[in-house]
Parts: structure tokens; C-alpha cells; sequence
């Protein structure tokens, strides 16, 4: 059986301010509605899709207690779980199971019960293995951040459409969603920039550099559970397998002035006072009463290799490069394989303002790890990057100048420890660093005239 569920639909808006602002998208919401009910217009679609390709199967020892009658509220602690409920809530024991959807997911194991008073509970848990919680099920949850924001336009257009009240409110809220959703996410801009005196910059010379990089993320998290054999029932994770794809944007001019020799490394997120990550939206559905979570951080990264070597000259340079790409692990029948299908595209050109011996060149990396957690501690870290290069040369009799750009992309897989517990850290901790290949392009060969001399007429 295979059945296709939206997300769960936002009771509320909540929104988080940042450097960026990021929306999570909290409702707790049933099932697909019926055929014949009709969405209620003033409330706003909610992220990402579910494909549930098997049911869902809880283990004996499996609690929801949001889904339970009696139940009112929970608060998520440092390894402990706060109940508030009605007093008809049935009582926690040692070795409960608990799955939900609060603090951005939860699944835990009760460990010690504490009664606060008549209407909460304080329950001691620690980090729960997923198939102490599932025993049997397979489910495809899907993001694509650019359908997202597309879905709301559509959405606020027809309640625009049909007069619905609040209309401003609502719109407001569409926009902050629009902008958490990541559908193009600006994971960093640098604006002229000055380079350190480490890159050969003094006193006599300026260098500065402009950089933006930004991302549309598309996400795929497919998760299968299921007994060992036909004679053994233990329950094992059969099948993940997570998937980062989308388009990836990096730019970069680099400004020289007056006389500059040196070469350097710099790490642009502290050249820009630090970069904080960035959540996308929170992933909630419920499958009949089983709660599926996924949270995604995206971490920004960045740095620049420059080389400078001019006198009394002028040089600028710029490079831009475009990469759609699809990254990603899957683990299946105990093994791990990589999911590797890049393109890119470079552009770029430069000018020399004087003549004399000048080379310039300037490589620009920049991307983003998306920590992407099923329950906020299950799953794998897929770092994508992107470099745009440019470089400018000069030679005897300094007439002309050559400039050529390239552009590339890589990506990596790595598990961080302590995605799961039990069985399954062992398989996580089985994913070695794995560097996907290096894809590289050329971009264009550009020249310039630097100066009028019968020398220069001899030059090809």
C-alpha cells in the first residue's frame, strides 16, 4: 500500500528571528482530510509531503501522549519530559517508549517517573533506539523549498481572492514563511570586505572582496523498518536513505589597488563576524496516530584563496558560478552507498588598469552541511560546496593580459556521533567521511589591451 499524506497544516505561525528569520511549521494536525472538506482559507499550507509506502507499526512498549485522552501539554527538558494533563491520562512507567512532536520531535525512554503534582509529571528519559519506537513501516518524506514558497503565493492568492478576514495578518505570516523556507536561502554576503594584511596588503595597496552564496535545498528522507527474517521479529532499520539536491549560487569579485604581494587563506564566515545556521522548516505528520519529525539545520561554509603580485597597478576580477546538484547516502541491505549527480556552469571576467608584471587570482569556496535529524537525533550530515575561481595574468612586453575562470562543485557525507543510540549508532558510526568527487568546469577565456607600442604590434 502506498499513501500519499500532506503536511501537517500550521495551527500558528512561529516565528524565530535571526540573521535570517526562520519559520517552523508547529501544527499538530490529522490526516488528509476527506474528499469533500474544503481547507480553511486563512490557514497556511504547511511544509513538505509524506509517502507512506508501508503502515506504520508501534512497538508494545510505544507511547504517543499527545494523541492520549487526558493529555494537555508536554515540555522538553535536558533528558526529561514534562507532562501536563488532566489527571485521566493513563501513568508513565519505567521503560515507556514516548514519541512526539514537541521541541522539534522527541523520542525518548522513560527512565525514572516523578510526580510533580495532580496535573504533571516529570519524566527522567534518555535517547530512544527508532525501532524501540517503530517496529515495522516504510515512509518517504519530501521538501522542495521553491514548491513551498510557490504554494503559498497560490494560497494567499485565493484567500485574497475570496476576502477572507485578517487578510493582512495572514499575508504577513505568508511572507515569513516565504523567507524560512529556504527557497533561496542566502547562506552568505560579504560586501567589499577588506582582505588582512596576511594576503600581502599594506600600507601602499587595498584589497576587497564581494561574496554571495545561496541555496534553494530540495530534501528526501526515506526511512525503512522491519522485522530481521520470516522467523524473527526483532525489528532493524532495513533501509535510509537521505538526499540533498537543489541549486547552489557562489559569486565573487575580488578589487586590488596600488602595489600588493602575498598569498593567503581566509576563512570568510570569521572574516564576516561569524554565520549563524539556519533551521528550515520543521517537517510534522502525523500517520494515523504516529508522529514523524524531521528537522534540517543548514550550516553555512565558506573561505577564499587569493594571490596578489602588482605595482601601482588596478586589478578586478569576478566569477560566478551555478551547480545543480543532488547529494546524498543510502544505507540498504547493511551496506552504505553515496548518491553523487552534479552540473555546473562558470562564468566570470577581469581587468587590468596598468601595465607591468601583475597576477591576480582569487578562488572563492562556499556552501553549506544540512543536518538533517529524523526525531532531532537520527541522521546523516551531507555538506554541499561550490567554488567559483578567477585569474589574471600579465606577460614581457606587458601589452596585453589574459583572464581565465572555472568554476566546481564537491559534496561529503559524514554521520556525527550520537545520531541514535543502540544498534543503530553502530551502523551510523559504520559511515566513514566520504568525499564525493570534485566536478570542475571551464568558464571563459578572456584578454585586454593594456597599451599602444610597436613592441606590442608584434605580439600574435
Amino acid at each position: 500500500m502506498k499513501t500519499t499524506l500532506p503536511g501537517s497544516r500550521a495551527l500558528a505561525a512561529r516565528l524565530l528571528s535571526a540573521v535570517f528569520l526562520a519559520a517552523s511549521a508547529p501544527g499538530l494536525a490529522a490526516c488528509a482530510a476527506p474528499p469533500g472538506d474544503v481547507a480553511d482559507p486563512a490557514e497556511l499550507p504547511a511544509p513538505g509531503a509524506v509517502d507512506v509506502v508501508q503502515p506504520l507499526k508501534l512497538s508494545e512498549r510505544a507511547r504517543v501522549p499527545e494523541k492520549e485522552p487526558g493529555f494537555v501539554a508536554a515540555e522538553l527538558g535536558d533528558h526529561e519530559l514534562v507532562i501536563t494533563h488532566d489527571g485521566s491520562l493513563p501513568p508513565f512507567a519505567a521503560g515507556d517508549v514516548l514519541g512526539g512532536t514537541q521541541g522539534g520531535g522527541y523520542l525518548a525512554r522513560v527512565v525514572r517517573v516523578r510526580v510533580l503534582d495532580a496535573a504533571r509529571v516529570a519524566l527522567e528519559t534518555t535517547p530512544a533506539d527508532l525501532t524501540e519506537f517503530i517496529t515495522e513501516g516504510h515512509f518517504h518524506v519530501h521538501y522542495d523549498a521553491r514548491e513551498y514558497a510557490q504554494a503559498i503565493d497560490e494560497h494567499l492568492a485565493r484567500a485574497r481572492e475570496i476576502g477572507v478576514e485578517d487578510g493582512e495578518q495572514i499575508a504577513s505570516q505568508a511572507e515569513a514563511l516565504k523567507i524560512s523556507s529556504g527557497a533561496s536561502m542566502k547562506l552568505f554576503e560579504l560586501s567589499s570586505a577588506s582582505l588582512p594584511a596576511s594576503c600581502g596588503v599594506s600600507a601602499h595597496g587595498t584589497a576587497a572582496l564581494d561574496v554571495t552564496a545561496e541555496l534553494s535545498p530540495v530534501l528526501d528522507f526515506e526511512v525503512h523498518v522491519g522485522p530481521r527474517g520470516t522467523v524473527n521479529p526483532v525489528p532493524e532499520l532495513k533501509q535510509l536513505r537521505f538526499v540533498a539536491s537543489g541549486r547552489l549560487d557562489v559569486s565573487a569579485e575580488l578589487h586590488g589597488a596600488g602595489t600588493i604581494t602575498g598569498r593567503c587563506t581566509v576563512d570568510l564566515l570569521e572574516l564576516a563576524g561569524g554565520v549563524p545556521s539556519v533551521p528550515l522548516p520543521t517537517l510534522t505528520f502525523w500517520v494515523g496516530p504516529v508522529p514523524i519529525v524531521v528537522t534540517t539545520n543548514v550550516v553555512p561554509r565558506a573561505k577564499a584563496d587569493v594571490g596578489l603580485s602588482f605595482t601601482a597597478a588596478e586589478v578586478v576580477a569576478e566569477a560566478q558560478t551555478t551547480a545543480e546538484l543532488r547529494a546524498g547516502v543510502e544505507y540498504k541491505n547493511e551496506t552504505w552507498r553515496t548518491i553523487w549527480e552534479p552540473s555546473c556552469s562558470a562564468s566570470g571576467t577581469a581587468s587590468i588598469g596598468a601595465p607591468g608584471p601583475i597576477t591576480a587570482s582569487g578562488k572563492v569556496s562556499a556552501g553549506a552541511e544540512l543536518r538533517a535529524r529524523l526525531y532531532g537525533i537520527l541522521g546523516p550530515n551531507i555538506g554541499v560546496q561550490a567554488y567559483a575561481r578567477v585569474s589574471a595574468e600579465t606577460a614581457p612586453p606587458y601589452c596585453s593580459y589574459d583572464a581565465r575562470v572555472d568554476g566546481g562543485v564537491r559534496a561529503y557525507a559524514e554521520a556525527e556521533a550520537g545520531v541514535s543510540v543502540g544498534p543503530l549508532d553502530l551502523t551510523f558510526k559504520s559511515l566513514d567521511l566520504v568525499d564525493l568527487e570534485l566536478l570542475r568546469f571551464d568558464g571563459p577565456h578572456t584578454s585586454g589591451k593594456l597599451r599602444d607600442a610597436p613592441e606590442c604590434d608584434a605580439e600574435p
